[in-house]
């Protein structure tokens, strides 16, 4: 399916990395009170788990900037050849009670990487991961997507549009197995002239 709405500047792109960014974590039932009282229960040492492209990184980062105190937003490269090595370089040394640790990509750490950094965070005040699968942590919240999602984040960038792309939000949303982050980047080339095709 074909667009006649073409943004020459990458700047006007609704589907633009800063446009991106800007959006808000959400989720059915989602609250922060109950978000925060689990964060609570669990001891501050937890998981948010879910696939790629579904919120996991714009909800670490939400409550990273909800926190007090320090806070060290740890980032694991995807297809970093030592994840490890990368986590250290970036925690603060020496970890205090006054840290909270989040860190982005930890499904990427092996057995010796998650023992060192469980270590190494013993301190800190809060230790939030993001993975893939349920794991080391206890999870804190699961994220997933679906089409209607998919639609809702495209009204709030592109509500002049969404009228014109809804045909193809189930078959874009399919397409990339529910990565919405893999369905935005399609719709930027499409808006930005680089491909006429909503689904490659």
């Amino acid at each position: 399916m074909n667009t006649d709405i073409r943004f020459r500047r990458p700047a006007d792109n609704p589907f633009a990395g800063r446009r991106i960014e800007s959006l808000a974590f959400r989720s059915p039932d989602f609250s922060w009170r109950r978000l925060e009282d689990r964060l609570d229960s669990l001891g501050r040492r937890c998981a948010i788990v879910g696939p790629k492209g579904s919120g996991k990184t714009t909800l670490l980062e939400a409550i990273a900037r909800r926190l007090d105190g320090p806070v060290a937003m740890i980032r694991i490269p995807g297809g970093c050849a030592h994840p490890w090595r990368s986590v250290r370089g970036q925690l603060p040394h020496p970890v205090t009670d006054g840290h909270a640790v989040l860190v982005d990509g930890c499904e990427q750490l092996g057995a010796i990487g998650w023992r060192l950094l469980l270590r190494a965070t013993r301190p800190a005040r809060y230790l939030v991961a993001t993975l893939h699968r349920n794991g080391v942590l206890p999870t804190l919240i699961e994220c997933s997507t679906n089409p209607n999602l998919l639609r809702e984040l495209v009204f709030e960038l592109a509500p002049a549009e969404t009228a014109n792309l809804e045909p193809v939000f189930d078959t874009l949303f399919h397409h990339h197995d529910r990565n919405i982050r893999l369905c935005f980047r399609d719709l930027y080339d499409v808006f930005s002239g680089r491909d006429s095709r909503l689904c490659p």
